[in-house]
């Protein structure tokens, strides 16, 4: 497979629809109804682009969108900051486990952490963010040419400027960098003072009408799992048979989770273990899994060329809404599907 080029975008997964939540407030289930207007009512307030929800009080919804990888071992956790953010996509690592990109972009966290490496998967998931902050911890000196050349991203590391985080005390290394996304985000922003908001990742919008019914969906990575269960206006995560805990003593959740299938290629590269690095294609088509409101809906993702956006479709060549709200995306090896046990 071709390296040397990445993607210029990962951008907006169906965007055709996400300007029209701004006159859109959720029901209890989630769903999308329209908002009554009248004639003295003020301006409907700017939508958040990576959760499709109006601009809260403290939010702005055209700050510049910070990407944190976060470690996701046993030795990592509990983590810190995860359910602030906007976005967490969930990636395949060395030895068969998985790491977090958390994107927070009308959202912030005092806190966040353990953050560690990048990875050469991250240029393109950086590239749907057109422009961002990337904060992190150590990486491979050949992962960051394509992420520098690809991803428009503002790079503040550790390594580099280790006065923008902090160690704890209470972990082992390297499982005990952390920081705040306003530390980060000022960093960034000294470095690349005109970065601009991401556009939409999703359209959201009515339930599709093949969804059916999911309380529970699980997936494995060669050596990790998740199982996401759904409960009463939320999907909670469960991981490597346990609920997943935060610091802060929250089960993490997320409004929607997008299951992608993608194809695995070889970089060439490899851990100080000696452990093949992997590469998450983003590429081509592969099946989808949608859940959101207690349901699953089947479909598939497409990305014709390294130009284009992700579009999400139903089996009918429809396009899948989600719900207004927080997203996890996961990239599950192909040719691995989630269960309903």
């Amino acid at each position: 497979m071709q390296l040397g080029r990445f993607s210029a975008s990962l951008t907006a997964v169906l965007t055709a629809g996400a300007l029209a939540v701004a006159g859109c407030s959720s029901t209890s289930s989630g769903s999308a109804t329209p908002k009554p207007s009248t004639s003295n009512e003020a301006a409907a307030a700017p939508v958040c682009p990576l959760t499709g929800l109006p601009e809260a009080a403290g939010q702005r919804a055209d700050r510049v969108a910070l990407a944190v990888k976060i470690d996701n071992i046993a030795p990592a956790l509990p983590q810190a900051g995860i359910n602030n953010a906007d976005v967490v996509i969930e990636e395949l690592v060395e030895g068969g486990l998985t790491r977090l990109m958390a994107i927070f972009q009308c959202s912030k966290a005092p806190e966040v952490g353990p953050i560690r490496s990048a990875r050469i998967s991250d240029a393109d998931l950086l590239a749907l963010l057109h422009g961002s902050v990337l904060g992190y911890s150590g990486a491979n000196s050949k992962d960051m040419p394509p992420i520098r050349e690809h991803s428009g991203a503002a790079l503040v590391s550790y390594d580099h400027t280790p006065q923008f985080f902090q160690l704890s005390s209470s972990r082992p290394a390297p499982h005990n960098v952390f920081s705040s996304t306003g530390t980060l985000l000022r960093a960034g922003l000294d470095l690349q003072p005109k970065l601009d908001a991401p556009p939409p990742m999703f359209t959201y919008g009515s339930l599709d009408p093949s969804a059916r019914r999911a309380k529970r969906v699980y997936m494995s990575w060669p050596a990790a799992s998740a199982m996401w269960t759904w409960s009463k206006n939320a999907w909670l995560r469960t991981q490597g048979g346990s609920p997943d805990i935060l610091a802060s003593g929250q089960r993490i959740s997320a409004t929607n989770v997008v299951i992608l299938g993608v194809n695995i290629a070889s970089t060439g590269l490899h851990d100080v273990l000696g452990a093949p690095s992997p590469l998450d294609v983003t590429i081509g088509s592969n099946p989808a899994w949608v859940l959101r409101d207690g349901k699953m809906i089947r479909g598939t993702w497409t990305r014709k060329s390294i130009d284009d956006q992700f579009t999400l479709t139903n089996k009918q060549g429809g396009v899948i809404a989600l719900a207004p709200g927080r997203t996890w995306v996961e990239l599950l090896p192909t040719p691995r599907k989630p269960s309903r046990p």
